[in-house]
């Protein structure tokens, strides 16, 4: 049942309607006590409309929710090392996979921030794909030797602050955050943990970048082949390795899994599987649970057809008045 109006209302309505029918029935004529029983039976069909009664029910329709998705990706000078996808740079790995989260989830709000020597809000908030797209295809690694060492828990303080807003501005919405990186530490400080920020995040990912081996830097990275940066200390081809103990701690801290990332492709499963869990009943009006079949115009077919007694009961005592009085 969906009803019109308040239970109790329907109850209190009908009870005194019928209340009525009574007093009429014991006041009047014997001849005009049928005429109230069927007015009795419209106060009920009345009542029984008021309730609205089905049979059976429908699926609620469902939608998937908007996400707060923060995005943090790592721009230091080992993420322009070529070893993703053969020899193509990490960095160009994280613009492939933002991209292919971006358009599989598109009720996904992004926020895209980046660190090095320095953490940056690159875009707030937003939903337009075109402008995420432009974001990206700006984001560079920041100048060799630029930095002061890189640190994974660098962006720390500016998650908090994102996530603690997008909480305060929609406490509704779940949260995710994305980590893109190699993991490298090279200061060498202990990495801080990112345990307290677990009970903001309802998932994310983890993407680590890089590999075991690792990969050479070029020099200039418009011109990957016009030579690489140095080890100071050895004078060589300076290599950078995948430091994944380290994203794997940052993805057991905050409790979202964590993915080694080499190709490109196989995060559609991961986005539609956050779109799936996210997923939300779309209220119908006034909570209304949809029905299979509305039994409502039934019993209005059968009040129409009492009141049209009724009516034709009335039009003969006028009828049979005015014969009377000719």
């Amino acid at each position: 049942m969906n009803p019109l109006v308040d239970l109790p209302l329907v109850v209190i309505g009908a009870l005194s309607l019928l209340a009525v029918t009574v007093v009429g029935a014991v006041w009047s004529r014997r001849s005009e006590r049928g005429a109230w029983l069927l007015r009795a039976f419209m106060v009920l069909l009345l009542a029984a409309i008021a309730l609205r009664p089905g049979l059976g029910t429908e699926p609620v329709p469902t939608s998937a929710a908007q996400v707060e998705v923060v995005v943090v990706i790592d721009r230091t000078t080992s993420m322009s090392a070529l070893d993703w996808d053969g020899r193509r740079s990490r960095l160009d790995g994280v613009r492939r996979d933002l991209t292919d989260l971006v358009g599989a989830l598109p009720t996904g709000r992004f926020t895209v921030v980046t660190f090095g020597r320095r953490v940056a809000t690159e875009l707030p908030s937003t939903q337009d794909g075109s402008l995420i797209a432009d974001t990206l295809a700006l984001i560079g690694r920041e100048r060799p030797f630029a930095g002061s060492g890189s640190r994974l828990d660098r962006p720390l303080k500016t998650l908090t602050d994102l996530l603690d807003q997008a909480r305060q501005r929609a406490p509704d919405r779940p949260r995710l955050v994305v980590l893109m990186s190699d993991g490298e530490n090279t200061n060498r400080q202990a990495q801080a943990s990112y345990a307290d920020l677990a009970a903001a995040v309802d998932d994310g990912l983890v993407l680590g970048y890089g590999t075991v081996a690792g990969g050479r830097m070029p020099a200039d990275e418009d011109q990957p082949d016009s030579g690489w940066i140095q080890d100071v200390r050895t004078g060589q081809d300076a290599r950078s390795r995948l430091a994944e103990i380290n994203l794997r701690a940052v993805a057991g801290e905050l409790g979202i899994p964590y993915l080694h990332r080499t190709t490109p492709g196989g995060l559609d499963d991961v986005a539609a599987a956050w779109a799936e869990r996210f997923r939300h009943s779309d209220p119908a009006p006034g909570g209304e649970v949809p029905v299979a079949l509305e039994l409502t115009w039934v019993l209005a077919l059968a009040l129409l057809l009492l009141v049209l007694v009724d009516l034709r009961r009335h039009w003969r005592r006028l009828l049979d008045a005015r014969r009377s009085l000719s």
